[in-house]
């Protein structure tokens, strides 16, 4: 089996675990949204941005030990042992940091018995984020992928039993934090087919995963920042009713946005290994290729999600959030831009510039803070939302300069233009026919997949070959 195919076997597995978990994931939200109404739901929101904003379990280590195990350089179980080591004083502190928040913050006792029981999600999820990077490297998404499968299951179950007890927010985040720690148990599981998981720490390993992972870390904080803070000043602005409309149409962004991360990770390893060994031409056509598929089916997507806002709300959170149809539109347009600039920023790491990527965070955090100062106030969560764009752009277009000085030119994007126009065709006639929305839907699906085939992104003889079934063991030969 060539690399390519086995890259592509390793995404579509990730796809459909993905599929799957959206799927489930959409039911939670439909369960939250419909259980705890606008005001609660937007509390609870709330507590999951303050918990992005303090969580320090990570700082980009699983990233860069992906790198690392990618290379072949370092013994596995060296490394997973020095990483998980390190990421169990980083969870635990976040729990502390998050605890001392909720008990010296002005909140009310509701809202801090809230905060403490989410934060304990940081020690939870602890095993299923680090071995995360194990799969990775050997391109055995699949195990991750039924992580998550289990972990959005029984999220939905437990949460389910809330809403028929009438538990309320507090027992919401406790199915929440359940969810973390089934996904860990099946990581470790699977995990050990790998690697010996064990806790240890060497001083000269242990340097060098925190000497690599540090700018990546300061550029995780500052983006976990700015991709949150527009929840905390939308409700100092406005009120917790605001914050449910805008966080129901942010919840959008979150589902769609990781899509990417299930392809760029199984690329992510290969362009680790271009780059190690000098293989720079290799490294900008996987590169090309890569931002090829993720502008056809971000494109695509984000068609869907701007034509059939309406629809999608009603299914989902009911009339009830109506108010969220125009925040969605909006936020649809970010999480496009959220699929390159991922498939950027692993590139940069992948070639060991993720010092560029502080940098980068330090200016989105700015474009962000200035816009939401100025939008909010004028626009409320309308204005949260484009701040959200406007800042996806301005994190962009300097990375991708980065990027073009080391493959020696500016990536393409001649497939992204040729589907612009279907999406603009697919617009005029949703709008001038008035059908049934699924009529409306099953046609823009078409003309989609219609200009997808004219892109010739990827040809009929790719597809024949990916179908064909072959040992997993021997594409890792490949």
């Amino acid at each position: 089996m060539t690399v390519a195919r086995h890259v592509a076997r390793n995404s579509l597995v990730q796809f459909a675990g993905r599929g799957v978990t959206m799927v489930v994931s959409l039911g939670i939200l439909a369960l939250l949204s419909r259980y705890l109404g606008p005001h609660e739901f937007g509390e609870y929101q709330l507590v999951i941005a303050f918990l992005l904003l303090l969580n320090l379990s990570d700082l980009g280590i699983a990233t860069i030990s992906a790198r690392h195990l990618s290379t072949g350089k370092h013994d596995p179980d060296e490394v997973m042992a020095n990483v998980l080591a390190i990421r169990t004083v980083l969870a635990l502190t976040s729990t502390v940091l998050a605890v001392s928040v909720a008990l010296l913050a002005d909140y009310s006792p509701h809202e801090t018995k809230a905060l403490i029981v989410a934060s304990l999600s940081f020690p939870l999820m602890l095993f299923s984020s680090t071995y995360g990077a194990v799969f990775a490297a050997r391109l055995r998404m699949e195990y991750a992928a039924l992580g998550n499968i289990a972990q959005s299951l029984t999220s939905l179950a437990l949460m389910s039993a809330v809403a028929l007890s009438g538990g309320g927010l507090v027992r919401m985040l406790i199915a929440y934090d359940a969810g973390f720690l089934v996904n860990s148990v099946v990581c470790v599981f699977f995990a050990r087919k790998f690697v010996r998981p064990s806790f240890r720490i060497d001083p000269a390993m242990a340097r060098l995963i925190l000497r690599d992972a540090a700018p990546l870390g300061l550029a995780v904080m500052v983006i976990a920042v700015y991709s949150r803070i527009d929840i905390v000043l939308l409700k100092a602005f406005t009120d917790s009713e605001s914050v449910g409309y805008y966080t129901f149409a942010y919840r959008a962004v979150d589902l769609a946005a990781p899509l990417s991360l299930m392809f760029i990770g199984s690329v992510f390893p290969l362009l680790a290994n271009h780059h190690a060994s000098a293989e720079r031409e290799q490294f900008r056509r996987l590169y090309q290729r890569s931002q090829d598929v993720l502008s056809i089916v971000g494109i695509s997507l984000l068609t869907l999600m701007i034509l059939f806002a309406r629809p999608m709300v009603d299914v989902v959170g009911g009339a009830e959030y109506a108010p969220s149809v125009t925040s969605l539109r909006i936020l649809s347009m970010a999480f496009g831009l959220i699929w390159l600039s991922n498939l950027v920023d692993h590139s940069l790491i992948a070639v060991g510039k993720q010092g560029v990527l502080f940098w980068n965070a330090c200016l989105g955090l700015a474009v962000n803070l200035g816009a939401n100062g100025v939008l909010i106030p004028l626009y409320g969560r309308e204005g949260a939302a484009a701040s959200t764009v406007l800042t996806e752009v301005a994190v962009l277009a300097p990375a991708l300069v980065v990027l073009a000085r080391y493959i020696g030119q500016v990536p393409s994007f001649w497939v992204a233009w040729r589907l612009l126009p279907v999406a603009c065709l697919a617009g005029a006639v949703v709008y001038f026919l008035e059908l049934p929305w699924f009529g409306e839907a099953a046609i823009t699906c078409g003309l989609l997949a219609a200009g997808t085939a004219a892109a010739r992104v990827v040809s009929i003889d790719e597809i024949r070959a990916l179908l064909r079934r072959e040992p997993l063991d021997a594409a890792a030969q490949a």
